[in-house]
This record gives structure tokens, C-alpha cells and sequence, in this order.
């Protein structure tokens, strides 16, 4: 069995020294898990004790205040009974008539004693008269603080502000009432109260540990306080008093740096504001006892919480020494170190054939045991795999190199696999280009037809557009040969008008002869009567006027027929060349309608031909869909072969990469035995050194 060396352990235990540890971090992690707390409950209690300070101050507060105005009160309202009951006097309304005072002087004694708060009982008429305790020349001086608060109020009762009394010296102030004469003049019926005894319970007032009441008028004048330098300072503009506003309430002032509230309650009928307030070292005291109270139970727990922590870190860290120690053992390779004990240096050896002694460390004892156990479990397994490993190292280097010889045949087949996919991937790539070229020719062939086609389109269109303007122009001509057909008639219809015409002449010829012999008898028949007149003399002269004015006319008639055969010679004469020039016209216009009717025909002729070929551009457009379609069906044949060609590429090329992977793969799986076969080596010469 294999022992750990002193030397050993002395190098662990300095190199514990050299290395950093946890020893002072877990030593401020447990001190700080145990200040924290601490401190945390040390700031809920202060703050719990000032939530406690500040309710009892403001208890205290209320109730010296309370107190004081419960003293004004009372003295108030026996100030306000004293008066009304001496107005209620039947000789209060007498004063100036009466001629003994001595009564009235004597209830005025009766009632200034009969209470501690009434120094003085008095009847004023400024001026005039005094009766009671005090001088005419006493109320005299002290009236301008009271006569014309009490002149204004009506008959009730008015209470001034606090004042020194000219007699005593001492802080009073008056309680004021008119009182009617019988004569018509007003007094003024009024009592002194002695607030000495209302400032010595003040002055004998204490609100916690610092604080006391006081008391500010409602003039804002500060009247009666402990602090002598604050009495009769005027705050009517300060917070303290203009804050003030409600009959009771706390505020925070600045008179004691707002650390506490300021309670306040009001004292309506005597015109003043009493408060109660502390100061800001109220909790000096408290504060002082918890700082130092925390402050020890801190220190305490400090020191306990370092002290005990060092101690567990020690422990541990001896448990660490022991645990290292006993890894160190395992790192040397002797795999037979167990734990014993939790004692530092406690480990003992064992052999394979003995079972570590467990008599100290127990499988069911606390969580240290249980480690230690767990230990020597964990490097009894580890003994055992190291032994199967060394077992299965050389079966594994012989693996290798059978993996070796396997590896090297696979890489040479892969690479004839590789060539040969390779040529089939050059193959398909020329196959894939010359399916591309003829889709190409296919879609230039698919361009002329598609050409030709609109060409037909168009040749088809200019046929039928032939076609109708032919059956125009067939129904022209038609419309022409009828037009030709009627002028032909109107010719033949003139041709005999005209005969007709040239007959009506040669009448007409015949009657202008009949005139024309006619003129020349008249003309004789005229000639022998202008003889006979002459013959005839005087008597024969109206008769030869006659005979040569019917001898003038006959010439006329003459003359004129001779015009009209002019005339109608000419007529005659034109009526030939008209006649001559229908005959012509007559002989064309057979030849016009025989070239009419050649058109025709010509037309008939030119429009079946057109329907002909509209025949033949129909099939011809039925052709071109047929090579349409069937181009369309070779270039989706085409383009099926030319996706299953890049299809074949793309598989080649893949099998080719894959091939090539493979090859990598091979030649890194190679290197990879190779270092197996080396780790295989150094797995068994590592393994060998662990006994």
C-alpha cells in the first residue's frame, strides 16, 4: 500500500498558505449574516421607539396644554359670573346718585375674594368716578387698555389683552363692561384677573424632557413663556402663529427645527393661543442610551459571530486539508485511499481484497460522514472502472488499427465513386445545355409561326375587307348599269323628242312660207292702196297712211319670218348633230354595258377567289395552332428533360460534394484512428500507473 509522505502533506499544507481561501470570506459572510439582522431590527426599534417618543410628546402636549386653557377658562368664567352677577345689582345703575357706597364697595370685596384669579373689582366713569378696590387715578392709567374694547362691545363683556398692573407690577388683564346710568351716563363696571398665578403653572410646566407650554395672544404678541428672551416679541407674522388657524391642531414649526409637531388649542372668550411644544434635543437622551445599547449589543455579536466563525472555518478548513489529502493519495495513483476518520491525516490504505475500515465514518452518521462515506464509495467505483479500462484499452488500440486497414479501402472506393460521378455530372451539365439550346430554337420557331400567323391575320382581314368593298362595288355597278340602262332610254326618248321636234319645224317652215307669202300679198295689197289714195287725193290720205303702215308691217312679218327660218335652220341643223350625236352615243352605251356586265363578272370572279383563300388562311390558322401546340408540348417535353438533367446535375453535383465529404470525412476519420490509436496508448500507459 501506497502512504502519503510528510513532505507531501507539508506541501499541501503550504500551499494552502500561498493559495487564496474562503476562510475570510466565509469568516465576513457569517459576521455580516449576523450584523444585518441585528442592524435591521436596531432600525426598526428606533424607529418604532421615535413613532413611541413622538405619540408621548404629543400626549404630553395636549394635556399641559389642556390644562393651562382648562386655568384660563375657569378663571374666565369666574371673571364673566363675578361681573354679571354685580351687573344684576339694582345700585350698579345708581352709582353716580348714591350717597353711601360702602355697600357696593363691600360686594366688590365679596367678589374679588371670593375668587384666586380676581385681584381688583371696579366701577369706572372716566373722569368722574371710581368705586371698588382700585384708585380713580390707578384706573385712570390702566383704562387705555380696556375702556374702549368694553366701550364697543355693546354691554358685553370684553377681554383685553394681558397688561402690568400699576399697583402690583404683575401681568393681569381686565374683564370690561358698560353699565347705563339712571342719569343717562355710561360706566364702565369691570375686574382685574391675576394671571401671576396662571404663568407660575407655565413656568412649573414640563412637556417630556425639554419641552414646555406658552402662551401668544391673538394681537400676536408672545406673552407668557419659560424662555424670558421670547416674551413680548411680536410673531404676528411668523408661522408659528399665522398657521395657527383651526380652535385645536399640531403643526411643524421651525421653533424646534420641525422634529416634532406643535400642539395648539385656542381660548376664544380671553383672546389668546396656548401651545405646547418640545425642543429638537428631546431624544438626545433616548438617542444617546439606544446608540450606546446597540452599539454594545453590535460589538458583542461582532466579536461572537467572528469568533465563531473562525472556528467553523477552521473546522472546514481542516475537513478540506483532510479531504485534499486524501485526493492527493488518488492523484499519485493509489487508488486505495480511503477516509477513516474526519481527523486531518486519519486515511488509511486498503487493497483491493480488504473493505476500508469504516469504524469512524458511518453510511447513517451526520452530512460530514456521510461526504466521507460517498468518498470512499466514489473512489471504489473509480477503482473499478479504472480497472476496466485498463482492460478495455488494448482492445481498443487493436480496434484501431483494423479501423486503420478498414479506413484506408473505404477512402480508395470513394474516390473511384467520385470520379465517376463526377463524368456523369459533366455528362448531364451537356445534356442540361443542349435541352436550353433547343427550347431556345423552339421558342425562335414558336416567334415565326406566331409571325406568320399575324400576317395571315392581317391578309385575312384585308380579304374580307376585299370582299365587302367587291359587294359594293357589285351593287355600284349595279346601280350604275341601271343608271346607264335609263340614261340609254332618255337618249332614245330624246332621240325621238327630237324627231318630233324636227318635225314640228319643218310645220313650222311650212307656216312661216304661208306667212311669208301672206306679208308679201299684204305688202301688194298696201302697195296698190297707197296708189289708190294717192289717186284718190285729199280725201285717200288717212286711207294711204293706213295702207302704209299695214305695208310696214308686212315687211315686219317678213323680216321676221325670215329670222325665224334663220332660226329654225339652225335649230334644224343642231337637231341633226344632236340626232347624229345620240346615234354615237347610243352605239358607245352598248359598248359601256357590255364592259358593265365584263366588270361584273370580273368582280364575281375576284370575290370567289377571296373566299378561296379565306378558306386557306383558315386552315392555315389551324396549322399554326397545331405547330403551336405541338411546340409547346416538345418544350415542356424539353423542359421536363432539362429539369430532370439539373435535377441529375444537382444529384451528381450533391453525391459529388457528398463524395468529397466523404472523402474529408475519411481522411479526418483516418487521422482521427490515427490519434485514437495514440490516445488508445496513452490511455493504457496512464491507466497502468493507478494501482
Amino acid at each position: 500500500m501506497k502512504k502519503i509522505s510528510g513532505k507531501k502533506r507539508n506541501r499541501i499544507v503550504n500551499s494552502d498558505q500561498k493559495k487564496k481561501s474562503l476562510r475570510l470570506r466565509f469568516i465576513l459572510l457569517f459576521t455580516t449574516l449576523v450584523f444585518v439582522p441585528i442592524l435591521i431590527v436596531s432600525g426598526a426599534l428606533y424607529y418604532r421607539m421615535d413613532q413611541a417618543v413622538t405619540r408621548r410628546v404629543l400626549r404630553e402636549q395636549q394635556q399641559a396644554t389642556s390644562r393651562i386653557v382648562t386655568l384660563m377658562e375657569d378663571a374666565g368664567s369666574e371673571a364673566r359670573s363675578g361681573l354679571e352677577a354685580l351687573a344684576e345689582v339694582e345700585d350698579m345703575t345708581q352709582v353716580t346718585t348714591l350717597e353711601d357706597e360702602s355697600q357696593l364697595d363691600q360686594l366688590m370685596t365679596v367678589v374679588q375674594s371670593a375668587s384666586q384669579y380676581i385681584s381688583d373689582v371696579f366701577f369706572f366713569i372716566p373722569g368722574q368716578e371710581a368705586v371698588g378696590t382700585m384708585e380713580q387715578q390707578d384706573l385712570e392709567t390702566v383704562s387705555q387698555n380696556w375702556l374702549a374694547g368694553a366701550t364697543g362691545a355693546g354691554g358685553d363683556i370684553y377681554f383685553s389683552e394681558p397688561y402690568t398692573d400699576v399697583v402690583s407690577g404683575a401681568t393681569t388683564m381686565a374683564a370690561a363692561m358698560t353699565i347705563d346710568q339712571e342719569n343717562g351716563e355710561t360706566g364702565i363696571l369691570g375686574l382685574q384677573m391675576d394671571m401671576e398665578s396662571i404663568a407660575a403653572v407655565i413656568d412649573s410646566s414640563q412637556i417630556g424632557e425639554t419641552g414646555y407650554p406658552f402662551v401668544i395672544t391673538e394681537a400676536g404678541y408672545w406673552q407668557f413663556t419659560q424662555d424670558p428672551t421670547l416674551s413680548g416679541q411680536d410673531v404676528s407674522n411668523q408661522s408659528i402663529f399665522l398657521e395657527a388657524t383651526d380652535m385645536s391642531g399640531e403643526i411643524y414649526n421651525d421653533f424646534n427645527g420641525r422634529t416634532f409637531p406643535i400642539y395648539y388649542e385656542r381660548v376664544p372668550d380671553m383672546n389668546l393661543i396656548v401651545y405646547g411644544a418640545v425642543t429638537s434635543n428631546e431624544m438626545s437622551a433616548e438617542n444617546d442610551l439606544f446608540l450606546t445599547s446597540s452599539l454594545r449589543v453590535l460589538a458583542i455579536s461582532i466579536i461572537g459571530a467572528a469568533g465563531l466563525s473562525i472556528l467553523l472555518s477552521n473546522y472546514l478548513v481542516s475537513i478540506t486539508r483532510m479531504i485534499r489529502e486524501a485526493l492527493a493519495g488518488i492523484q499519485e495513483g493509489d487508488l486505495r485511499t480511503r477516509i477513516t476518520s474526519l481527523k486531518t491525516g486519519k486515511k488509511k490504505k486498503t487493497s483491493k481484497k480488504n473493505k476500508p475500515a469504516v469504524n469512524e465514518i458511518k453510511e447513517n452518521g451526520h452530512e460530514l460522514h456521510q461526504i466521507g462515506w460517498s468518498f470512499n464509495e466514489a473512489v471504489s467505483t473509480f477503482q473499478k472502472v479504472i480497472y476496466d479500462i485498463q482492460g478495455k484499452a488494448k482492445s481498443v488500440d487493436e480496434l484501431a488499427s483494423d479501423l486503420a486497414e478498414i479506413t484506408e479501402q473505404t477512402k480508395n472506393a470513394t474516390e473511384e465513386v467520385s470520379e465517376t460521378i463526377q463524368s456523369i455530372a459533366h455528362s448531364s451539365g451537356q445534356q442540361t445545355s443542349d435541352t436550353q439550346n433547343t427550347v431556345k430554337l423552339m421558342d425562335e420557331l414558336s416567334e415565326h409561326v406566331n409571325a406568320i400567323t399575324s400576317n395571315m391575320q392581317e391578309v385575312g382581314m384585308h380579304a374580307d375587307g376585299t370582299v365587302l368593298a367587291l359587294g359594293e362595288n357589285d351593287r355600284k355597278m349595279g346601280h350604275v348599269n341601271q343608271t346607264w340602262n335609263e340614261t340609254v332610254d332618255s337618249f332614245n326618248r330624246l332621240k325621238a323628242n327630237i324627231g318630233k321636234v324636227d318635225g314640228n319645224v319643218q310645220d313650222v317652215e311650212k307656216i312661216l312660207k304661208a306667212i311669208q307669202d301672206i306679208s308679201e300679198k299684204t305688202n301688194l295689197l298696201a302697195l296698190n292702196a297707197s296708189i289708190e289714195a294717192a289717186r284718190a287725193g285729199e280725201a285717200g290720205k288717212g286711207f294711204s297712211v293706213v295702207a302704209e303702215e299695214i305695208r310696214k308691217l308686212a315687211e315686219q312679218s317678213n323680216d321676221s319670218s325670215e329670222m325665224i327660218t334663220e332660226i329654225i335652220q339652225v335649230i334644224q341643223h343642231d337637231s341633226n348633230e344632236m340626232v347624229s350625236t345620240l346615234d354615237r352615243v347610243l352605239d358607245d352605251s352598248d359598248k359601256q354595258t357590255e364592259s358593265l356586265k365584263g366588270v361584273t363578272q370580273t368582280n364575281e370572279d375576284i370575290s370567289m377567289n377571296i373566299q378561296v383563300l379565306a378558306k386557306h388562311i383558315a386552315q392555315a390558322f389551324q396549322l399554326a395552332s397545331l405547330v403551336e401546340e405541338k411546340k409547346e408540348a416538345v418544350v415542356k417535353a424539353l423542359d421536363n428533360i432539362e429539369a430532370s438533367a439539373e435535377e441529375n446535375a444537382a444529384g451528381t453535383e450533391e453525391v459529388s460534394a457528398n463524395a468529397e465529404e466523404i472523402l474529408a470525412s475519411m481522411e479526418e476519420f483516418t487521422a482521427s484512428i490515427e490519434q485514437m490509436k495514440v490516445l488508445a496508448g496513452n490511455l493504457k500507459e496512464s491507466t497502468n500507473q493507478f494501482s
